[in-house]
């Protein structure tokens, strides 16, 4: 493949089971070409579509630009793929970076020395035509992933540098919270939609609260960020951006929050929750301390989703007893209400003993998870 310096294929990295959720946030930001792969989504657009992905995409973690593919039979191979590029085209000798080897071969036994090898080679160019050479950092202005299979290698530039996960609303948070990306992907595979009633009653520092909030008002999910890797390249259009993030900022609303409510057990959290909600903006989200098993619902209807504690990371004495007795305050407090539930128990989330409209398969981290929602009639 040859050096693409218009990167216009962007390959989105995702959690497993979030890839169709992506999918359609990529069509709907205007891509073409979309292929739904393992843990991600392949697709084709131009400059200004690079930069609404990183903006705008709540189910992405990166956003990487392949820019050469190759054979490499051992280290020199990759060393001399490397040298191919034309690295002084893609960044300034100014700029810092780092590179992040992902290696399934049994050809190579330390990802590491790979990295190295890949760095050698990138340094010297850099030397070889400016005497010069840029430096490594541990938080770069320029990430490069280098994806290795066998014997197949692609060498990718990572456009959006800090995992997109990271929104920069969350200050504090308990013992377990959700990845912020799974947590809006589960909201957009649940029955909620914005402007209905949504309530987590296990709701900790608040993480699917304030995507909900986000989806709700159409606030882009990186609003909070200031920095992205694209800046720090070549053909960063200052211009472009800002038209992107000015056209993102323009389809925001006001819309009221009172339909949010967080419930939690533990007051620690639930001041957790509202420090983070202050820090957001979300201040009309409605937090209550409440136990769950005695919470008895002032509506007919509404949408339930929560992340109860997996006995994995939060200990339960009885986990069995603990899931069924979830089922039992659903069925008997909560009729006329969808639910779903994220928990990688996956012995006592059976224990729920409700017929699930629907299972699937998801990880928080590296937990596989069930996401399964039921309808209570």
């Amino acid at each position: 493949m040859p050096q693409n310096t218009s990167f216009n294929t962007y390959v989105l990295k995702t959690l497993h089971g979030l890839e169709e959720v992506l999918a359609q946030e990529v069509k709907s930001n205007g891509g073409s070409e979309i292929e739904v792969g393992n843990r991600s989504v392949t697709c084709k657009g131009d400059l200004a579509f690079c930069y609404r992905l990183n903006y705008s995409c709540r189910t992405a973690l990166s956003v990487l630009t392949p820019i050469k593919e190759g054979k490499v039979p051992d280290e020199k191979a990759l060393y001399d793929l490397v040298s191919s590029i034309q690295w002084h085209q893609i960044f300034d000798v100014k700029k810092t970076f780092l590179i992040n080897v992902v290696c399934y071969s049994d050809l190579f036994r330390n990802s590491h020395f790979l990295a190295l090898k890949a760095k050698d080679a990138i340094v010297d160019q850099f030397r070889d035509r400016f005497h010069r050479r840029p430096s490594i950092s541990k938080d770069p202005q320029v990430k490069i992933n280098i994806f290795i299979k066998g014997d197949d290698c692609t060498i990718s530039m990572d456009t959006s540098g800090a995992t997109l996960f990271k929104r920069g609303y969350r200050i504090q948070h308990g013992e377990a919270p959700i990845n912020e990306v799974l947590a809006a992907g589960l909201l957009k595979m649940s029955d909620w939609k914005p402007g209905g009633t949504l309530v987590d009653p296990m709701c900790g520092s608040g993480t699917f609260l304030f995507e909900a909030a986000m989806i709700q008002r159409n606030i882009p999910p990186q609003i909070l960020r200031n920095e992205f890797s694209f800046q720090h390249l070549n053909n960063y259009d200052p211009q472009v951006w800002k038209k992107v993030k000015d056209e993102a900022l323009s389809e925001m609303n006001d819309h009221s929050l009172d339909n949010l409510a967080g419930h939690d057990i533990n007051r620690r959290v639930l001041n957790f929750a509202k420090s983070n909600a202050a820090n957001g903006g979300f201040e009309e989200i409605q937090w209550k301390k409440q136990d769950f098993f005695k919470w008895e619902p002032a509506e007919d209807q509404g949408v339930l989703i929560f992340n109860p504690p997996y006995d994995e990371r939060l200990p339960l004495e009885d986990a069995i007893g603990f899931y069924k007795r979830i089922g039992d305050q659903l069925k008997w407090q909560c009729k006329g209400w969808k639910c779903s539930v994220i928990s990688s128990h996956l012995q006592a989330v059976k224990h729920i003993g409700l017929k699930p409209k629907s299972r699937k398969i998801v990880f928080n981290g590296p937990l596989e998870c069930r996401f399964v929602s039921f309808e209570m009639y």
